[in-house]
């Protein structure tokens, strides 16, 4: 198919529903909605994931790099070997190709972010080990 050809896709809000963080790759309570998923012209997708205080992401890496998109309350960010950054409504994270890195709430609040990422050969992340209650606070 090429793309004169394709039509228009409309994914209603209510045709995806919300589901719960898996615990191999999140810690707390994490809510993922997807957004949209690599297509015939796509390479990319992406899904709303809201942290709920202390949740977090295990350690990661995405062979196509991520951007994520902070649309509501303000959390954290942290590249391995670097010291961790606040982030907040409106700011927009790149995390290039293959960098290691973790994202979630504050220890007092929620944050809800877009996260956007290209699929290479099959997966668009490599899943690594916990951050540790340790190394969150730090």
């Amino acid at each position: 198919m090429n793309a004169r050809n394709a039509a228009m896709e409309i994914s209603p809000a209510d045709s995806r529903s919300a589901a719960a963080g898996p615990a191999e790759t999140f810690t707390g309570e994490v809510s993922v909605t997807p957004l949209f998923n690599p297509n015939a012209f796509r390479t990319f997708g992406a899904a709303s994931v809201t942290f709920s205080a202390c949740a977090r992401t295990a350690w990661h890496s995405h062979p196509g790099g991520q951007t994520l998109v902070v649309t509501a309350g303000s959390g954290w960010v942290q590249e391995r070997g670097r010291r961790k950054q606040a982030i907040k409504p409106g700011d927009v994270i790149w995390t290039p190709p293959g960098v290691e890195h973790w994202h979630g709430g504050t220890e007092s609040t929620t944050m809800t972010h877009i996260a956007i990422q290209e699929t290479v050969d099959g997966r668009p992340v490599d899943w690594l080990e916990h951050v540790t209650d340790e190394d969150y606070l730090r």
